[in-house]
């Protein structure tokens, strides 16, 4: 039986994720522990006998012309796609875009049949499933057919049939892990679809290859839709990307019985979702920057599958992506290409076509905006192959977008080479982090004040999504207590909610309520100095009458830089010249202490707090950062300024 703090905790979870939410959730729990979803979904696919014409392909992806690819990319980025081709011809592929790993194609023995794993019935026998999920998206099957279609080297299409042939052999349908999942099942499909059109003109690629890849899309298509109530209750990509590959397969086998069916759904599914998920702002609903490339990756490919059927994104759904485009665009950094590291940044990058790097998010900005926008954001430039493989029009003389003005208005402050951004939100969908008043500072193309990121979902404690909590972000946490209740990796509950005061062109100001349990609000202003500096005002007031004695801890995430601490003033010696952060409040109260953590451990005081002093930039990788702790013990209100100075100097 639950306890009585796991009870209410479910009960609450019900009450503040939704009926709808909820009552999906509920469908799909019956369907698995009923047994109709075992019977739905034998091991081996359905017994229907396709016949030859049933699964005749379409092959409707106008692949670009490889001088054009040549064009667009330096010598050095056709090189390293080479390379990493190389290393997975070798077995070896990069998880994540980060990790070089042997590419495990079948990681578990004595497979089950899916559902006997979702209902715990099985352990799972992997220390984390998204190590046995991402080979077998095929990700590594775009490079090898990225590096075919570019340099004609049949090795490459030799090596993606043969190990196709080693996935399928190894994961019979819905036998094993990587069935237990219809979005793992829909990316999937969508590559798989992705790789048939690279490697189609491929020696290698006989017809008896090319039947087995047919029937392979067919019977993920099918598994898709069963399990729909899951994806439903997430409220998030799952709808997106099963919709997606629903059309993708439809478009892909038109003769198939089910095609229409999967196309009306797939549309259907996809239009109700970006419109519920997308804000009017543009934020996207899983507060992710890695996500939000995912949806407008999602979006883009399915203009280009939707014009097969005639189709055109009705104005309400262009409309969203055209926020969602504006949002992207507002928050990147146009020297590096980064996007602030926010919320969950588990590797995702479906879509893999561009040889930018997986932290550049330039192709997709660019892509986006010819798309949605009508124009380019940016110069023509290496960014711009994402359009040629989307077949998104490009016009390397024609007008681009203005460059989005960081006055405030999106709690985002400065130029483009050095600029600021606050978090300041009202939730209406769960959050993915806890980190209401995060402030980032970027300054030509380095991120000076940076977001943790994720690490991993799956580890061993404290490793469970623990970078999600308020301790590691740069703002305040109370009592050492995170802004909202943690009620499970992925789900945070009493959500705290910010308001925004006043906005200026050089300053933001912004309170939120995730610490009136404690008797306290946090308000924050983020202002920019006149000479490269910011300057991040915290004010700790009273909610009662009665004002309380809290501790408060301030937390700035900074680069693993040389340094040197002079009492409250931290001075780090980064690539572009002296940067120096100075800590002070507003008396001279002597209850304070300044700490710095590297990798969990404290360079001053010998302390550890296993969290502190890390840096994700993608999933499963954790670099050492350094954690400056401020921490001030004192009855309400006080203040604390915290005062960033960057160097001066001319591009």
């Amino acid at each position: 039986m639950l306890n009585s703090g796991r009870l209410a905790l479910k009960l609450k979870a019900f009450s503040q994720l939704g009926i709808r939410a909820s009552l999906n959730y509920l469908i799909y729990q019956i369907g698995l522990y009923s047994g109709f979803y075992t019977l739905a979904s034998p091991i081996g696919g359905s017994n229907h006998f396709w016949k030859e014409e049933e699964l005749k392909p379409n092959w409707f992806w106008q692949l670009p012309n490889s001088k054009e690819l040549h064009k667009t990319h330096r010598q050095e980025e056709i090189e390293h796609l080479i390379l990493e081709a190389n290393e997975i011809r070798q077995k070896k592929y990069r998880y994540f875009g980060g990790q070089l790993k042997t590419l495990n194609l079948n990681p578990e023995k004595n497979k089950q049949h899916w559902c006997l794993y979702e209902k715990k019935a099985l352990p799972m026998h992997c220390k984390d499933i998204k190590y046995v999920w991402e080979p077998a998206r095929f990700d590594w099957g775009v490079q090898l057919g990225k590096a075919y279609y570019v340099s004609q080297d049949e090795s490459y299409a030799f090596a993606f049939w043969q190990f196709f042939e080693e996935f399928i052999q190894a994961n019979p349908t819905n036998l094993g892990l990587n069935w237990t999942s219809a979005q793992e099942i829909g990316l999937r499909l969508i590559n798989l679809v992705l790789c048939g059109h690279l490697m189609r003109a491929s020696e290698h690629s006989s017809p008896q290859r090319l039947a087995e890849l047919y029937k392979t899309v067919a019977k993920h298509a099918v598994r898709i839709p069963l399990t729909v109530n899951y994806a439903f209750a997430q409220q998030n990509n799952h709808i997106l990307s099963e919709a997606v590959a629903l059309f993708t397969a439809g478009i892909f086998l038109p003769n198939h019985p089910q095609a229409e069916a999967w196309c009306r759904k797939g549309w259907h599914w996809f239009n109700q979702a970006l419109i519920h998920q997308i804000e009017d702002d543009g934020a996207y609903i899983q507060h992710s920057s890695n996500y939000h490339r995912m949806m407008l990756m999602l979006s883009l490919w399915m203009k280009v599958i939707i014009e097969k059927k005639r189709l055109e994104f009705d104005e309400i759904t262009l409309k969203k992506l055209t926020a969602a485009t504006t949002w992207l665009i507002a928050r990147l950094d146009f020297s590096s290409g980064q996007l602030p590291n926010l919320g969950h940044n588990d590797g995702s990058h479906i879509f893999s076509l561009s040889l930018c790097d997986f932290a550049d998010y330039r192709p997709v900005a660019q892509a986006a905006a010819r798309a949605f926008l009508g124009r380019p954001i940016l110069d023509f430039g290496e960014w711009d192959d994402l359009c040629l493989w989307f077949g998104i029009p490009i016009s390397p003389a024609s007008e681009r977008l203005p460059v989005p003005v960081k006055d405030g208005s999106n709690l985002i402050l400065g130029d483009q080479q050095n600029w600021a951004a606050m978090r300041a939100v009202q939730f209406s969908t769960r959050p993915a982090h806890a980190d209401q008043l995060h402030v980032e500072i970027w300054s030509h193309g380095y991120n000076i004040a940076m977001d943790a990121g994720t690490f991993q979902y799956n580890a061993p404690p404290p490793w469970e999504n623990s970078l999600s909590g308020t301790l590691v972000h740069n703002t305040i946490s109370v009592n050492g207590q995170d802004q909202m209740i943690y009620a499970g990796k992925f789900l945070w509950l009493d959500w705290s909610q910010a308001r925004i005061i006043e906005v200026s062109p050089t300053s933001v100001t912004a309170l939120h309520d995730g610490y009136q349990r404690f008797g306290v609000i946090h308000r924050r202003t983020l202002k920019k100095l006149s000479e490269d500096g910011w300057e991040i005002l915290d004010e700790l007031l009273p909610f009662h009458l009665a004002a309380p004695v809290i501790q408060a801890n301030l937390n700035w995430l900074l680069p693993d830089w040389p340094f040197t601490r002079i009492e409250n003033q931290i001075e780090l010696e980064s690539p572009l010249g002296l940067i120096t952060l100075s800590l002070e409040q507003d008396s001279n109260h002597q209850e304070m202490n300044l700490d710095i953590y590297r990798e969990g451990k404290s360079l001053l005081s010998g302390k550890e707090s296993i969290r502190l002093g890390w840096y994700s930039h993608t999933y499963g990788i954790k670099d050492p950062a350094l954690s400056v702790q401020f921490t001030v013990h004192r009855k309400l209100p006080f203040k604390i300024c915290s005062t960033f100075h960057l160097p001066r100097f001319n591009c």
